[in-house]
């Protein structure tokens, strides 16, 4: 009697230990078969060592091992390696999925900022145009003068068509197509704001600067964000990114590889027409913060020439960028930099300084009229040494 109570707690152990055998056996079996077999696999010989009442607890145990593949059931008991390999490839083909997606919608993203940056262009050059045929031949004024107010338009349509190539090229989170942009978005927004001077085509007008301002600013947050809308590594926020491009284009105006060169001119360029700005903005500030109400016919004029010197400023800096860093490869063509941009903008200074010279500003005009001849003679030479590599070349030889 004593040795059979010495050899009970082991008994019971060694019968938890079987009964858990069974149920773990039962979870995972791979067939409805086996699970029925399970049961049926009890040591027979070990079994018949123990007493009765162990017999009895074991039966008690067995039952309720039962009852519980009962509950589980075959579906839930089976976990086949089939399942998992399904589970994987599911989760694959999602994630392929998602990144199609992505790109589609990046597609269409690139897709409309291009068409934007296209409508604003052709958008601006038909103001261009119906402005110089209307003061050439329907109400005539003097050239130099009618040449000066086309010179807006003139400098919005070549940034726009300069930024088309852009998107395309992945080209919007530099910092010249930063500055474009946002120089652009405000020519757009100054125009809307003045539009009530503009008497020659102003449903035009007004829709080129509200496609010209969207547009730009979507351009701007690309180039900030990335196609994916997601921040950029090394880019912080608008603010900060554009109080950092100032600084960073202040200090790219002064550094300058040599005192005779391509580089020198445009930044004196640069420094000509901010300068120009500065003193516009200055009038403009004081018409808005002295007493009494604003007159239109006073602010509405600063303010335009204040956007037409603004992008002429950051077109002249964008030029010296493209000399500093030798840029030969993208955008290519007419709208590459300082090809077309460097074409258009010499230009609208030589418009600007046949203005001043009949104002009257003889030694500003003939500053203009200098940087201009630069300008043009350096856009001549670039166009041709990409257009025309070979006869350039050949001729270098002879």
């Amino acid at each position: 009697m004593t040795s059979q109570a010495a050899r009970l707690p082991l008994a019971f152990f060694l019968l938890r230990l079987v009964v858990t055998t069974e149920a773990f056996q039962a979870i995972t079996s791979s067939s409805p078969a086996q699970q029925q077999r399970l049961p049926k696999r009890a040591p027979a010989t070990f079994v018949s060592m123990l007493p009765s009442s162990i017999q009895q607890q074991r039966q008690q145990y067995s039952h309720t091992g039962a009852l519980w593949k009962q509950q589980l059931g075959p579906s839930t008991a089976t976990v086949s390696s089939t399942t998992l390999l399904r589970s994987g490839s599911s989760e694959n083909g999602e994630t392929s999925s998602d990144e199609t997606k992505l790109q589609k919608k990046i597609a269409a993203r690139k897709k409309r900022v291009e068409i934007g940056y296209q409508a604003s262009a052709l958008a601006f050059a038909l103001v261009t145009c119906i402005t110089f045929v209307k003061y050439r031949f329907y109400q005539p004024i003097s050239i130099p003068f009618m040449l000066y107010i086309i010179s807006g338009p003139w400098m919005a349509s070549s940034v726009a068509f300069h930024l088309v190539g852009s998107g395309s090229n992945d080209r919007l989170k530099t910092d010249s197509c930063k500055r474009l942009n946002l120089a652009l978005a405000s020519f757009g927004f100054i125009g809307l704001l003045a539009k009530d001077i503009i008497t020659t085509a102003q449903p035009l007008w007004i829709f080129a600067c509200l496609v010209a301002m969207i547009n730009s600013i979507k351009g701007y947050g690309y180039g900030l964000k990335g196609w994916d809308l997601k921040m950029m590594d090394g880019n912080a926020g608008a603010v900060k990114d554009i109080l950092g491009g100032s600084l960073t284009s202040l200090q790219s105006i002064f550094s300058l590889p040599a005192i005779f060169s391509r580089s020198t001119g445009y930044a004196a360029l640069a420094v000509t027409f901010g300068a120009m700005k500065c003193a516009i903005m200055y009038k403009l500030i004081s018409h808005i913060v002295a007493a009494g109400p604003m007159n239109k016919i006073v602010w509405c004029p600063l303010a335009f020439q204040c956007k037409k010197l603004l992008l002429l400023t950051v077109a002249a800096l964008t030029l010296k960028e493209a000399v500093d860093q030798n840029e030969t490869e993208s955008p290519k063509g007419w709208g590459a930099a300082p090809v077309g941009l460097g074409l258009a903008t010499a230009a609208a200074t030589g418009f600007m300084a046949a203005h001043s010279i009949t104002l009257g500003s003889v030694y500003l005009g003939g500053w203009i009229a200098l940087l201009a001849v630069f300008s043009t003679v350096d856009g001549i030479n670039r166009w041709t040494a990409l257009n025309l590599p070979i006869k350039v070349a050949k001729t270098r030889v002879n």
